[in-house]
């Protein structure tokens, strides 16, 4: 078990950044200074909508399958509930928070070759165009496929985008086409696991899809060594408020360092971390 604090992080991220090898993945903790809707405003949005009562409705199931059971409901109910997520989740209001946001502002800051993201919103790839870069958003197939632009940051939308509803994993069923590892951000997953070493900053590790993934990406990984007894699998690093006894220890299986981050201040800490990488 390895848990670092960021003055032991800071050489073994740089060191990774500055040969190119440093990849972030960011989780929906990275948008909260941006105050959008968190996972039980959501649900309390689907229990209006169906005429449950928020607390009820909660009590029913898992997040995913509350939203599975509320796109069978009706149809194009799905569709409205993207449009409304869209309205809160890029509002001008929140457009104005990420030009604010230390966090945001730190991660444009450098230059990354790629950037992996569960969130469904575009503060990511904004924040790169608030400071003057090119930004590519992928997220289907067409959009790997598509020509883009020279040294345009590649924002790799994990779990879908809004701009393409088709592509967002949000209901149960969704969450189970994703475990076959076959969509195109899990294979671009695939091939960058086997030379780069990740930064997981906002992400909390509960979703079991992404540890699931995780694991198999991990095994594809330790398999594709050319040699096993000398080469050794490059470390990521999982960025926490509060490692704990339990996730150090599994993560550890995954070659994760944990970095504890102060958690006084938590965007502060985390643009702390950010800008100790430059």
């Amino acid at each position: 078990m390895t848990i670092l604090t960021l003055s032991q992080a800071a050489p073994l991220l740089k060191k990774e950044y500055q040969d190119g090898r440093l990849i972030p993945f960011l989780g929906a903790g990275f948008s909260k200074p941006l105050k959008l809707p968190d996972g039980s405003q959501l649900i309390a949005s689907l229990a209006k909508a169906l005429g449950f009562e928020p607390e009820l409705f909660d009590m029913h199931g898992r997040f995913e399958q509350l939203a599975e059971f509320f796109a069978i409901s009706e149809p194009n109910r799905f569709q409205q509930l993207v449009y409304d997520m869209t309205r809160s989740f890029d509002s001008p209001e929140a457009e104005q928070l990420r030009k604010k946001s230390p966090m945001h502002q730190a991660l444009a800051a450098l230059d990354w070759r790629s950037i992996y993201t569960t969130n469904y919103d575009t503060h990511v790839e904004g924040a790169l165009r608030d400071a003057g870069k090119r930004a590519a958003v992928l997220a289907s197939f067409a959009d790997f496929q598509r020509r883009r632009e020279r040294e345009a940051c590649e924002v790799i939308k994990f779990h879908g985008t809004l701009a393409q509803p088709d592509t967002i994993v949000l209901t149960e069923s969704s969450y189970f086409k994703r475990m076959a590892l076959e969509a195109p951000p899990d294979q671009r997953l695939r091939a960058d696991l086997l030379g780069n070493s990740f930064l997981f900053i906002g992400y909390s590790f509960s979703d079991t899809n992404i540890r699931y993934i995780w694991h198999r990406m991990n095994q594809l990984r330790v398999q594709s060594q050319l040699d096993t007894k000398h080469a050794q699998a490059r470390r990521c690093f999982f960025a926490t408020h509060g490692a704990g006894l339990v996730q150090p220890e599994i993560l550890e299986r995954w070659n994760i360092d944990v970095i504890q981050l102060d958690p006084t201040d938590k965007s502060a800490s985390v643009a702390e971390l950010l800008k100790s990488i430059a």
